[in-house]
């Protein structure tokens, strides 16, 4: 049964490796409020037809500070392609009362390999940040450089489980916030993200946020490949080459239009 009672039933170790918590219901209020605040940044989303209806697969995404860009995709994935997103957090995010029951309440797990090849051998569509916090919170002076140089993870992930990856870059998020230096900082050999950030105040500028979607990057690697670093470094190659690219014409059409446009 999903979770649905945040202070009655609040998270036990463990829950984060289980696939079965959803709460349609919770899905619902947040994706009617999403509706709202999507008109606040003007969200939309570009090339979602290359997301395919059915079948595992990779939706590699850069990761901003103010992640609710991640949300407004899920939502739209469900309502333009019938897909109901699947996403893996950081070990971190597990230490975060009420954080950790909505999670497990939209059905985010641990980001381990193990539960990830779960998740796409049930032919889900699975959400990765290959950046994660490290990008989240980089200085404003580097925004919107992908932070996934020797991030093999979901590469290898991809080819155990013989699913395609899909870049997948918001433009607009670096910017919702200024990032005055990078917060990513070692405390007792654990590295643990701390911001220092401004907007208007503490809410985000009204910049618009738009998804570009790349083409999916397929492979005839084996399962037992995910162990070859030739094959890992080859298709990370071409998944980063892929995400560039996007990038690009996203930054370009935004530099084009105005950063508010």
């Amino acid at each position: 049964m999903p979770k649905k009672h945040l202070l009655s039933d609040p998270y036990q170790p463990g829950d984060e490796n289980k696939l079965h918590w959803f709460d349609a219901r919770l899905a619902r209020i947040l994706f009617g409020i999403l509706a709202y605040a999507e008109k606040y940044f003007r969200y939309e989303v570009v090339g979602i037809e290359n997301i395919p209806k059915k079948g595992g697969v990779i939706l590699a995404m850069n990761h901003g500070f103010f992640f609710i860009d991640l949300a407004f995709f899920a939502r739209h994935l469900l309502l333009d392609r019938g897909r109901h997103a699947r996403g893996v957090a950081e070990h971190l995010s597990w230490k975060l009362p009420f954080v950790r029951e909505i999670m497990l309440n939209l059905g985010i797990v641990d980001g381990s390999p193990k539960n990830a090849l779960r998740i796409l051998r049930g032919s889900h569509a699975m959400i990765v940040c290959p950046g994660g916090a490290q990008e989240a919170v980089k200085s404003s002076f580097h925004k919107y450089e992908l932070l996934w140089n020797d991030h093999y993870g979901f590469v290898k992930v991809a080819i155990a489980a013989g699913v395609p990856i899909i870049p997948c870059i918001s433009i607009g998020i670096d910017d919702a916030y200024v990032m005055l230096v990078n917060g990513y900082h070692r405390w007792r050999n654990i590295f643990v993200p701390l911001p220092l950030f401004f907007g208007l105040g503490l809410l985000p500028f009204p910049v618009k946020l738009t998804h570009y979607i790349g083409k999916p990057i397929t492979h005839r690697y084996k399962p037992h490949q995910h162990k070859d670093k030739h094959c890992v470094v080859e298709l990370h190659q071409r998944v980063l080459a892929e995400a560039e690219r996007i990038k690009t014409i996203g930054l370009s059409r935004r530099h084009f239009f105005g950063l508010l446009g």
